[in-house]
């Protein structure tokens, strides 16, 4: 069967892609290796407003659980830090419910979808495009979208370079019942001890129910049930609760990508790296990504040209909007990495001392988070923050 686009991935990244392509008039098809689109589904499923406005898109009210003004963030001491701006910034959504419903918008412009079809091989066909290989059938394509997410066999199978493994943390998190939080709240909880190399949340569902993670370098899972029974405000917000499922999964902390696009095939989300390092989230910047994928891929199709010159735009325009962003999230992560507890103690404290949350709460971006570092960054009360907080670097890092 012969295709304009095969997009190989149906997460928010895959199905962005392709609703644009189809709206365009191409002819779409989706593949997605698992028997239902959003399953299995491993997100917080913490989305913020302005960037769901970004990719123009409004989530119907199935799919959204609760919405959240701002957040609490814990250090390893306990003290804590507040942060909002008078506003709703986030819906918290059922991914499942949410994938499912990117999914039938896709379908609704025109884009085929095809489940339990995973893709094995893409070779070069004998008409000068692509043919893509599944366990069942073979699909001719002018262009591929590979948006297979973490796993990059596929991309890497054509060339690119994928994610490095230490760039991938272990997570996993429970839905629970019975908790005592604070509704319209998202809580982080920052420690060496508790979960190295990230943190740990809570994100409340409404009605007394949330979803507790905890990503970390290793051992995120046994490391989460700990913190459920021993950490001291964790295990006093949970004591109550009950598990009703748990799921586990991949937290990337990386920078996108040098090389994204190659003759004929794009990559887009996770696969390029496209996330944001300070919290793993990956749905909206990956989105507005391959949205722009989406937009060089239909000029390719207009004028019959699927080179990787010309495909090289898509690329360009992802380092001119995003990658400062990324990469300025990742140098940020990498630091807060190089502390000790008594060093995140120390950030915690000064910065609420000094009043660098009221820059936090005046620029600050749930997405865009770059701005506001660069904002702090250039403020001498940082310096000082810095200064103190220097003397807790980890010298075995």
């Amino acid at each position: 069967m012969n295709y304009d686009a095969i997009i190989i991935g149906a997460g928010p990244a895959g199905l962005l892609a392709a609703t644009k392509i189809a709206k365009a008039g191409h002819n779409v098809m989706v593949l997605e290796e698992h028997e239902k689109v959003g399953e299995p589904d491993h997100c917080a499923g913490l989305l913020s407003s302005s960037g769901l406005r970004s990719l123009n898109i409004k989530p119907i009210a199935d799919v959204v659980q609760n919405t959240v003004s701002g957040a609490r963030i814990y250090a390893p001491s306990g003290h804590s830090i507040f942060i909002e701006r008078g506003q709703r910034e986030a819906f918290v959504v059922d991914r499942r419910r949410f994938d499912s419903w990117l999914a039938r918008n896709a379908v609704d412009r025109g884009a085929k979808i095809a489940t339990s079809s995973k893709v094995m091989h893409i070779t070069d066909s004998k008409t000068g495009t692509r043919t893509v290989k599944t366990s069942n059938q073979n699909y001719d394509t002018k262009t591929v979208v590979i948006a297979e997410g973490i796993r990059s066999v596929l991309s890497k199978s054509v060339g690119f370079s994928v994610v490095s493994k230490s760039n991938k943390l272990p997570a996993y998190q429970y839905e629970v019942k019975g908790v005592d939080i604070e509704e319209d709240l998202v809580e982080m909880f920052y420690g060496r001890q508790l979960a190295p190399g990230f943190f740990a949340w809570i994100i409340p569902l409404g009605e007394g129910r949330a979803r507790v993670g905890l990503a970390a370098k290793n051992k995120s899972k046994i490391r989460l049930d700990s913190a459920l029974h021993q950490h001291p405000i964790i295990s006093k917000k949970l004591k109550k609760a009950k598990i009703l499922r748990g799921m586990g999964g991949t937290v990337l902390v990386c920078q996108p990508l040098s090389r994204v696009s190659i003759d004929g095939i794009v990559i887009v989300g996770d696969t390029a790296g496209m996330v944001k390092a300070t919290t793993g989230g990956g749905v909206i910047i990956g989105g507005l990504t391959a949205q722009i994928g989406g937009d060089v891929i239909n000029s390719a199709l207009h004028e019959d040209d699927y080179s990787g010159k010309k495909l090289s735009r898509y690329d360009r325009q992802c380092k001119s909007l995003y990658f400062r962003e990324l990469q300025t999230m990742y140098m940020t992560q990498k630091a807060l990495t190089s502390l000790t507890d008594k060093g995140l103690d120390s950030i915690v404290r000064d910065a609420q001392e000094l009043g660098l949350l009221d820059v936090v709460r005046r620029e600050g971006d749930m997405d865009l988070q770059g701005k506001v570092i660069r904002k702090l960054v250039s403020d001498p009360r940082t310096f000082l923050l810095s200064l103190r907080a220097m003397r807790y670097i980890n010298p075995f890092l």
